[in-house]
């Protein structure tokens, strides 16, 4: 297993005060087990994993008994002495047991000093379908996403190439030549994506088609699951947005007739509800938002993220344009970079859910459209994912004339720069153009 970032995050959750019972959220097969098995390991004297998938630990549930009593049921069960502030214990597929999950509110009223985690891939869909919720107040929560970039260069040893991003400011001078090495290094994680047994398999082999076969198991075990998330009069939906959905990333789409079906816009609306709530796919709301607070537009179509990059060039068969191009704005209408630009800024937001927002604006004439909008340090901020040169920028200049903001991002294949433009109203900004192997250090670089 290589070093994640939630790593920090479970450490600090650890040290904390008043810390509450910790539930991590994730898609399947993210990692979520694995980075609570090094944390557990190398954290804490006596360390617990209980896996509610098999039947005779989730016995341990069949009833709500007082937490005394349960805990002395786990020491007997695992032959392990539970001491808390040095004992860890990790319920993992919590889901399975709704005791379980009401469990965690009597460990933190109770025995507050016991750190305890759960996690579970369907979390969501179970609490929307059995109308159940994690106890309020009691519990707290993360979220885990598929590798960014600095993870996955984690995973290949790739420690240089780690440490010169990170040392990296914004008034940095980029050598043309280190340019390219990183923006080269950045193809191939593309190609990969950031779901950890692929990284794990290419980081071992140095073959992108000894990946396949990761793909096609993570691919079948998320059609597999859909009998978990819905009923079989439902599953033919969200099946056809799992097989369907990845060409469609970085678009604007309806639910209607979704993937060239005759599907209709209620069940597609439900089968991406359900989904969403997976964290499989996401939705990039739109939004007209020029200052703050940042207002989501319902009604207006959303475009479409999917779990994981690599999972859609698998998909797609876009693995062999992506490793040939100079520039990955150019591949597939640029809508690769709209997906790899909208999974970095998730996965960067692991001690909260965030969602994302494209900016809209519509004329008889025209429609503009700026493809991200961000928040940091409470500023509103423009993000475009184009190349080209600045004066092509078109919508990000309108942006910028009938709003507040000085200040907008251009996530691109080209080198860090930082620019005073003005547009054609006469208003002036600054451009800070980021190569995209930075990108997951935006909020540092800001």
């Amino acid at each position: 297993m290589f070093q994640r970032k939630i790593s920090t995050l479970l450490v600090e959750w650890k040290n904390k005060k008043g810390r509450k019972p910790l539930v991590i959220r994730g898609a399947r097969q993210v990692g979520k087990t694995s980075a609570v098995h090094q944390f557990g390991n190398a954290e804490f004297e006596t360390y617990i994993y209980i896996n509610l998938e098999l039947e005779d630990e989730a016995a341990l549930f069949t009833r709500m008994l007082p937490v005394k009593d349960l805990l002395q049921l786990i020491q007997l069960k695992f032959n392990k002495k539970i001491t808390p502030g040095s004992t860890l214990i990790f319920i993992d597929e919590i889901q399975n047991s709704d005791i379980a999950m009401n469990q965690l509110r009597y460990f933190y009223e109770e025995i507050p000093d016991l750190h305890v985690v759960a996690a579970g891939s369907l979390l969501e869909v179970k609490i929307k379908s059995a109308g159940f919720t994690f106890p309020v107040g009691r519990v707290e929560y993360c979220y885990l996403h598929p590798a960014t970039f600095d993870e996955y260069l984690a995973a290949l040893g790739e420690t240089e190439a780690r440490n010169y991003i990170a040392s990296v400011k914004q008034d940095s001078v980029i050598p043309e030549e280190i340019h390219m090495v990183m923006m080269k290094k950045f193809h191939s994680y593309l190609l990969v994506g950031g779901m950890p047994e692929a990284v794990a398999k290419y980081a071992e082999t140095r073959n992108f088609i000894d990946v396949d076969p990761v793909y096609e198991s993570i691919l079948v075990g998320l059609r597999d699951d859909v009998f978990k998330y819905a009923s079989s009069a439902k599953a033919k939906y969200i099946q056809h947005i799992i097989e369907h959905g990845s060409k469609y990333v970085g678009f604007q789409f309806k639910y209607e007739k979704f993937g060239e079906s005759n599907f209709r816009s209620r069940e597609m609306g439900e089968a991406f509800d359900v989904l969403e709530k997976a964290m499989i796919i996401s939705r990039v709301f739109a939004s007209s938002s020029k200052q703050m607070p940042l207002m989501s537009n319902l009604k207006k179509s959303s475009k479409l993220l999917h779990l994981d990059i690599g999972l859609v060039n698998y998909q797609t068969g876009m693995r062999s344009e992506i490793a040939v191009t100079d520039d990955i704005n150019a591949v597939y209408h640029g809508q690769i970079s709209e997906q790899i630009v909208g999974q970095t800024l998730l996965a960067m937001n692991t001690g909260k859910n965030v969602n994302l927002n494209y900016w809209y604006r519509e004329q008889k004439s025209a429609t503009s459209e700026v493809d991200y909008l961000i928040v940091i340090n409470d500023r509103l901020m423009p993000v475009e994912v184009k190349s080209g040169k600045t004066g092509t920028l078109r919508s990000l200049h309108l942006f910028m004339d009938e709003s507040h903001c000085d200040f907008a991002v251009r996530i691109y294949s080209g080198n860090m720069t930082t620019e005073r433009i003005t547009t054609a109203g006469k208003k002036k900004f600054t451009l800070f153009s980021v190569p995209f192997y930075l990108l997951f250090r935006i909020h540092e670089l800001l």
